[in-house]
């Protein structure tokens, strides 16, 4: 077992690593393939993915909390959930089929669909093999995997990139990786948790779970179609073309939602264990994780603001210049995404799963009906524009009702995002001026930027030498 501030080191550092090599391969498709066919790689990923929630039903979240709170019986949960995910991956990838056929999408983008369900099959499968793991509280396993399935994704889709072979085998890359992922994890969860398989069913306990996982699976559904109903909406409503420009800020930023997701994931198998021992440190996580965010959310979406357009130049090319103001406006929902993921796991770990899917499903339906609206007049921009609303309705009601849960001090919270906001800020003017006035290159603004801001964040007692060998202590004991 590994300390909260142990897992989620393992994990970030994990998912930076997964995200470099997933940005890298990403920038190769998008300037190799072209704006076009990039919106229909992006388009066939994203409509696919909303079929692995379909697939997971909750159980992932479900296991992970009652194996933390029952260590005794894991292995037998572990045996029931694998059985049903693999029914339920099936189910799956069969409502993916008519459902890209119902809505009538051309013979290519359909058998880009297709073969992007397979990927998420063999998701399905080892995301439950890492949960064990999540359960015991160890991430090392899981970290090593997600890097190293990107890695192969990233070796087999340049190869086809290089070959000059159809988009097709750029989709595969994915199911191959997949695939070896799931052979991976089993191993893990072979040798690391003695878990052994028995192929036994328990319908009590499965309809323990179903009942506990039908909020979370309304939940997963709804998040997935918050996350990609905008795609949809596009693939229908604008241009081939808007699909390519809208997936590079779209990937930008869901590329930097490794930092809450690792946080989360270390975060909460320790709340859901505190719930029933002690409520006050559910609290005094909660401010923690925040104050965590804040150190990177500020000087992350303040200097992306000054430097969105002419990193998109430099990185993706000329074709996606004018996908900058898209970028900027869905910084600004960045900060409420970020915070959001940590009241998602409190309100979890309370069994406050309804209220989440409540929560979700008003942002989805204000988020539809804003794309509606706003897509035939302002094109990409206008998607952007509900994602920020839908982001901050999230926020929002989220924090009022985990603020009924547990006690938060927003006196020490408020300290600690002026600690961090400031420095951001004076960051962002500062290079803002070597921007315009100096006209100084992206790659050399980016370090100044990094520079200013934590010799700033040390003198506002954001940062100090006491907070970092309290972090390192955390971090490198390897037991608690």
């Amino acid at each position: 077992m590994y300390t909260v501030a142990q897992n989620t080191s393992v994990f970030t550092i994990a998912s930076v690593l997964q995200k470099a090599v997933s940005f890298v391969y990403f920038i190769l498709i998008a300037r190799l393939v072209g704006v076009e066919n990039t919106g229909a790689y992006f388009f066939a990923l994203a409509f696919s993915s909303i079929f692995l929630v379909v697939a997971d039903l909750g159980l992932n979240t479900i296991l992970t909390r009652e194996s933390s709170k029952y260590p005794e019986q894991a292995n037998s949960f572990f045996n029931n959930i694998l059985i049903t995910k693999i029914f339920t991956g099936l189910l799956a990838y069969g409502l993916l089929v008519l459902s890209a056929y119902a809505l009538g999408y051309q013979a290519f983008n359909r058998n880009l669909i297709l073969l992007a369900g397979t990927a998420i099959f063999f998701d399905n499968l080892h995301s439950v093999f890492y949960t064990i793991l999540r359960a015991r509280q160890n991430l090392f396993y899981e970290g090593v995997g997600i890097v190293g399935s990107q890695i192969i994704t990233l070796i087999v889709g340049t190869l086809a990139l290089f070959f000059h072979a159809p988009l097709y085998f750029l989709i595969l890359a994915y199911g191959i990786a997949s695939f070896l992922n799931v052979i991976y994890a089993g191993s893990c969860a072979y040798f690391v948790c003695s878990w052994r398989f028995n192929f036994s069913l328990d319908k009590k306990l499965l309809k323990k779970f179903f009942i506990f996982a039908l909020p979370i699976a309304l939940s997963g559904i709804i998040s997935r179609l918050y996350a990609y109903s905008d795609s949809l909406l596009m693939s229908k409503m604008l241009p081939a073309q808007a699909l390519g420009l809208w997936s590079v800020p779209y990937k930008i930023t869901f590329a930097f939602q490794f930092v809450p997701i690792a946080l989360s994931a270390g975060v909460y198998p320790a709340m859901s264990a505190m719930v029933l021992l002690d409520k006050g440190r559910v609290s005094d996580l909660f401010v923690k994780s925040w104050r965590y965010l804040f150190t990177i959310i500020f000087p992350l979406v303040f200097g992306l603001l000054i430097l969105a357009k002419p990193a998109l130049v430099f990185v993706y090319g000329k074709n996606y210049a004018s996908a900058g103001l898209t970028l900027q406006i869905l910084l600004f929902g960045l900060v409420f995404g970020f915070l959001s993921f940590i009241i998602t796991s409190t309100l979890t770990a309370f069994n406050r799963q309804k209220i989440q899917t409540v929560i979700l499903a008003i942002a989805w339906i204000i988020n539809v009906s804003l794309n509606l609206w706003l897509l035939p007049r302002l094109g990409i921009n206008g998607a952007a524009i509900a994602a920020v609303v839908g982001n901050l309705i999230i926020f929002g009601i989220g924090l009022w009702f985990i603020n009924k849960e547990i006690k938060i001090d927003f006196s020490i919270l408020g300290k600690y995002f002026l600690q961090t906001f400031i420095p951001a800020l004076i960051m962002a003017a500062a290079i803002w001026m070597l921007l315009v006035f100096v006209n100084l290159h992206v790659i050399i603004l980016a370090p100044i930027g990094v520079a200013i801001y934590f010799s700033l964040l040390f003198i506002s007692g954001g940062f100090s030498w006491d907070i970092f060998q309290s972090i390192r202590r955390k971090v490198w004991i390897t037991k608690e």
